[in-house]
């Protein structure tokens, strides 16, 4: 039972240094202490490796917030190293593969390899060593996380007001309302330069490999 425990647990921490080796490497034995309390107190409920980072994330996330040991970006670079294998299992749009034309009155139909997170740190600019210690810049962060027709993952850093845009079409408003929407939140006017700048965000994210083409209307209720 000893061993068969070990080889358990050598498996699921070989899977975390995969998703997140440079969160581990700055925790350091700090790790080992969070590690052991997650297997104690709540273990993984996956079948799946690959899930169980997001899982003990989701466990300390309350949890390093008040240890002085665990800096504040922490939890934000841990988030941001497990998304390279998440979005690396999703499945991407193929390659050469041209979006239809987008109307104002339609969504924006987007691949599944997608993520759009908001981090309070730039911890996308960290250095990739594992041996590195540095602190990364406090300041608010959009980013778009996706796989690329090359089956590489990517990451775009999004303006404010590209941010609301992509996140309202990501909750399945018409282009036209997510624009008009985006610019009102940023108490911003929709002049001719702020509609180019969105038709051109657009068209970079179709050149990425990002945008499928326009969303379908949803199907109209018949009459009762």
């Amino acid at each position: 039972l000893g061993v068969y425990r070990d080889l358990v647990r050598g498996n699921l921490r070989e899977a975390l240094r995969l998703s997140i080796p440079r969160s581990m490497a700055r925790l350091g034995g700090a790790f080992d202490d969070y590690f052991d309390r997650f297997l104690q107190e709540r273990a993984p409920r996956t079948h799946y490796l690959r899930d169980v980072t997001p899982e003990l994330l989701h466990f300390c996330a309350p949890l390093w917030a008040s240890d002085a040991r665990v800096p504040a970006y922490l939890h934000e670079l841990a988030l941001h190293e497990s998304l390279h294998i998440e979005i690396s299992a999703l499945p991407s749009l193929p390659r050469g593969h041209v979006a239809a034309p987008l109307t104002l009155e339609q969504g924006v139909h987007f691949g599944a390899a997608l993520r759009h997170v908001r981090y309070e740190h730039a911890v996308h600019e960290l250095p990739e060593g594992e041996d590195d210690t540095s602190a990364p810049a406090e300041r608010p962060v959009q980013l778009l996380v996706y796989r690329s027709p090359e089956h590489e993952v990517r990451y775009l850093e999004l303006s404010r007001l590209a941010s609301g845009i992509v996140e309202r079409l990501l909750a399945g408003e018409s282009l036209g309302g997510a624009v008009m929407a985006a610019a009102a939140a940023e108490n911003t006017r929709l002049t001719e330069a702020v509609l180019e700048g969105a038709a051109k965000l657009l068209a970079d994210l179709a050149e990425r490999g990002v945008i499928w083409g326009p969303q379908p209307a949803p199907a109209s209720r018949p009459a009762t």
